[in-house]
Parts: structure tokens; sequence; C-alpha cells
């Protein structure tokens, strides 16, 4: 569960009927402390402090007044004008570590892995920092723009395409964040799974 934030995702898995390991990734120190304390009531749910991308390295995070919506990545005025009050309010430091890098620690390559990735426009740079684990995992599931709401997000044709010369197909498609005015998809989740 990468972009995890206060573990909305990984809850919902656990209400669904999910039993088996999750794993999740949340830099925001205030969004990491709400998923900790979620967390800890369930023994099969680890969580790490981290951001995950492709390198390894120190960076910062735009914390916003909606918290999911923080990003590593400047906000689009298209976003702020389809969500009013998801503006930035401050940055934090945070780390940022390739899944390649810390893969083989997790002790997951025996087991079914699905990947999960909510980073607010980051997506191909956490998948950028995958390309070595991306063959042991069986299904990924990403959240994706149909226009640009973050400053240098890839837009989701080249995601997919890049998702699908690596084996993978595409499953479903999950309608997600629409601009109310004018009823327009700006985001959505995209289900793949290995060929």
């Amino acid at each position: 569960d990468v972009g995890a934030n206060t573990g909305q995702y990984s809850n919902g898995l656990r209400k669904a009927g999910y039993k088996g390991r999750i794993i999740s990734f949340e830099p925001a120190s205030q969004a990491y402390h709400e998923l900790k304390i979620r967390a800890l009531r369930d023994k099969n749910w680890q969580t790490f402090n981290l951001a995950l991308g492709e390198a390894n390295e120190f960076s910062s995070i735009h914390i916003s007044r909606h918290s999911p919506s923080s990003s590593m990545l400047p906000m689009t005025s298209l976003h702020l004008d389809a969500s009013p009050g998801s503006e930035y309010t401050i940055d934090e430091k945070i780390e940022v570590k390739t899944l390649d890098s810390i893969y083989d620690t997790l002790g997951i390559s025996d087991e079914n892995v699905f990947l999960k990735v909510d980073t607010q426009g980051y997506e191909k740079k956490v998948l950028n920092g995958a390309l070595g684990s991306l063959s042991s995992i069986k299904g990924i599931q990403l959240e994706l723009s149909a226009s640009e709401l973050y400053e240098g997000e890839e837009i989701y044709y080249s995601i997919c395409r890049f998702i699908e010369e690596r084996n993978f197909r595409l499953g479903r498609i999950i309608p997600g964040f629409t601009n109310k005015g004018t009823h327009e998809m700006l985001q959505f989740d995209a289900l793949f799974f290995r060929k």
C-alpha cells in the first residue's frame, strides 16, 4: 500500500474480508501517525514512514489541507479549481526509497504480491524504482490522472503503456475524483494483472 495516507485503503481491505499481510508506506508525519495507530491493532499490518520513488534520497512533500491530496509534486490550478480547500499549507522533509532497494528485506518473495500505488501524480516515479520487483508482483492498482493535476505527472495512457509493456494487462477501471462543476472525471484507479 504505497501512499497509504491514514490507512483508508487497507482498512477497506480488512472490511472486505482480506486477512493477509499488508505493508503500508506513508511519508507525511501526521498521516503516518494516524496510520500507525490504526495498524497497531492488526498484527498482520506493517507500516513504514517512507515515500517510495525512483531514487534513495531525502526530499520534501507538500501537505494539503485535504490530507489525501498531499504530493511531492506541485498542484495545478485544475486540481485547485476542482477541489477547493485542497491547497498546500506546509512542506515536510521526508525520506524516499526505491521499492527495489528494500523489496528483499520485506520477506514477501514467496507470496502473491499485489502493489497499490496512490501517490498523487508520483506513480510513475514509484514504478521506475520498482523495475526489478515488478517481475515478482502479480497485480497492480494505480491511481491515474486523465488530466494533469500535479505538475510533471505522467498521464494515464503513458503509464498504461509502460505497465502493459512489462507483461501486465488492464483488468478493471474504477471511477475516481470528478470535477463536480463540469462532471469531468479527473482521476481513476486502474487494476492490472500479470498476463
